[in-house]
């Protein structure tokens, strides 16, 4: 990708967390919800994710 599409995009993607502080917090919180799942089933002898 050109640095300046690269660049365009990391401050759009800036500009949108900050406005969306509540989906970023969300979607941070069901991502480590989910790590933990597997964190556990990993170790009861789950199936590996």
């Amino acid at each position: 990708m050109d640095e300046k599409v690269r660049q365009t995009k990391r401050e759009y993607m800036r500009e949108w967390r900050k406005r969306n502080k509540d989906k970023v917090r969300a979607a941070q919180e069901r991502y480590w919800e989910k790590k933990a799942m597997e964190s556990t089933n990993n170790k009861e002898g789950g199936i590996r994710a």
